[in-house]
C-alpha cells in the first residue's frame, strides 16, 4: 500500500511486506537505490557497445525515472570516464569508456 501526501509518497515498511509474504512488493514500490540504476545503465550500454545506445533505450532501462533523472544519472558515469556519449540530442549515443580524443594535426608553416 502507498499512501500519498502533497508531494510526497509514503510506503508500508519492509518488515510488513515480509509479514505479508510479499518481499518483492517492497522492492519494486521503493525502487532501485542509485548504485543499482548506475550499475543497470552501464550493463546496458557495455551490452550494446557495438552499436552504441540511445537515450530512450536507457530510459527503458529504467521505466520509472523520468528521461532527465537518466541524464542525471549519466552525467557522473561521464565524468568517471566509464561511459561517453557521440552525437548530440536525440541522434546522440552511449558508448562505455571514456571519449577518444581527437589530434587536430596544426601545420607550423616550417
Amino acid at each position: 500500500m502507498i499512501e500519498r501526501g502533497p508531494g510526497k509518497t509514503y510506503i508500508l515498511a519492509r518488515k510488513y511486506y515480509e509479514f505479508a509474504g510479499q518481499r518483492g512488493t517492497y522492492t519494486r514500490k521503493k525502487g532501485l537505490d542509485r548504485d543499482q540504476n548506475l550499475a543497470s545503465l552501464v550493463k546496458h550500454i557495455e551490452e550494446n557497445k557495438s552499436r552504441g545506445t540511445r537515450l530512450e533505450e536507457l530510459c527503458q532501462v529504467l521505466p520509472a525515472l523520468a528521461r532527465t533523472q537518466v541524464q542525471s544519472l549519466l552525467k557522473p558515469l561521464k565524468r568517471r570516464g566509464t561511459v561517453h556519449s557521440r552525437g548530440q540530442k536525440k541522434a546522440g549515443l552511449w558508448f562505455p569508456g571514456p571519449a577518444l580524443m581527437r589530434i587536430e594535426e596544426t601545420k607550423d608553416g616550417v
